[in-house]
């Protein structure tokens, strides 16, 4: 019997954010992950992919290992019995499906946002990690290639993504219809990521009377301020402007919430503050909620 392709998927389909943010892999953890499916289960095509809205593993094998899978990814996460998990998940041991899935997945038709166009770069980082671990073998090589010929096919022959966007596209529209009653809005974007520099980008720096970026590496930030022509703003000083911007916007890696109950105080009625949170894990509290005149959006609600 030849190996066959399959897939163990959570996405914002069936898990809830509190589920995926508990499954949520960084690169590292990703590496990890994979490297011990390698060594427990003796698998050796693996494709790790994890974002904002899935955690999804690939890997050929004979056998359907899913629930193997699922329990190591949950004693590498710390959660201990995967069995009230399942319920999110969806595995997929029909090579065909799941080669369709990952193609759906790659080209922006699963996202939250249709024809996301942030996804493709994310397969294609997922891609370059397996590679680097020598676990993308030629059945993965060949699908992953295939792939990205496809998507660029369409990008170049089609129709469906002429006015595309992203999650961070939606975030900043979202940030703009936020103040649209503001004579003078301000901003805050937290991190300088891929998907937090995004939402820089996106925001209209004319629209805003006041558009700054925070991250804790400040080089980092420092050159999308220059980019952009916004303002840079230490990350050691968040606690005390918080309290000077309408709206902030989160796009970061954390394990434990960065922005918390202490940073935030009531708010009038007719002064707002709106907070976006795009990171999973979150980066906001969803306690500050609670505060009056503080309006939190997370990453489903955007």
């Amino acid at each position: 019997m030849q190996a066959q392709f399959k897939v163990l998927s959570l996405s914002h389909e069936k898990a809830p954010l509190a589920i995926r943010e508990l499954m949520h892999l960084d690169e590292v953890a990703c590496n990890r992950l994979a490297l011990r499916l390698q060594a427990v289960l003796d698998l050796n095509e693996i494709l790790v992919l994890s974002t904002c809205n899935r955690t999804e593993i690939y890997y050929m094998s004979i056998s359907d290992h899913s629930e193997a899978i699922l329990g190591i990814l949950c004693l590498e996460k710390g959660l201990g019995s995967a069995e009230k998990y399942k319920q999110y998940f969806e595995w997929i041991d029909e090579a065909e499906a799941a080669v369709r899935h990952l193609f759906a997945v790659s080209i922006g038709l699963k996202s939250t946002v249709i024809g996301d166009l942030q996804i493709s770069n994310q397969v294609k980082k997922a891609y370059s990690r397996a590679a680097e671990l020598k676990q993308a073998g030629p059945f993965v090589h060949r699908l992953l290639h295939t792939i990205f010929h496809c998507n660029k096919r369409v990008q170049q022959e089609t129709e469906y993504r002429d006015g595309a966007a992203s999650v961070s596209y939606a975030a900043a529209e979202l940030a703009k219809e936020l103040v649209a009653f503001h004579q003078a809005p301000s901003v805050l974007v937290i991190g300088a990521g891929e998907m937090g520099s995004d939402v820089a980008r996106n925001l209209d720096s004319d629209r805003f009377s006041r558009l700054a970026v925070m991250n804790r590496s400040p080089e980092r930030a420092q050159i999308l301020a220059a980019e952009i022509q916004a303002e840079w703003v230490p990350y050691e000083n968040l606690g005390a402007v918080i309290p000077q911007f309408n709206v902030v916007i989160t796009a970061v890696q954390t394990a434990m919430p960065i922005l918390k109950r202490a940073h935030l105080k009531p708010q009038a009625t007719f002064d707002q503050k709106f907070l976006v949170d795009l990171s999973v894990p979150r980066g906001i509290d969803a306690d500050v909620s609670d505060i009056p005149g503080v309006i939190l959006y997370d990453i489903d609600e955007i």
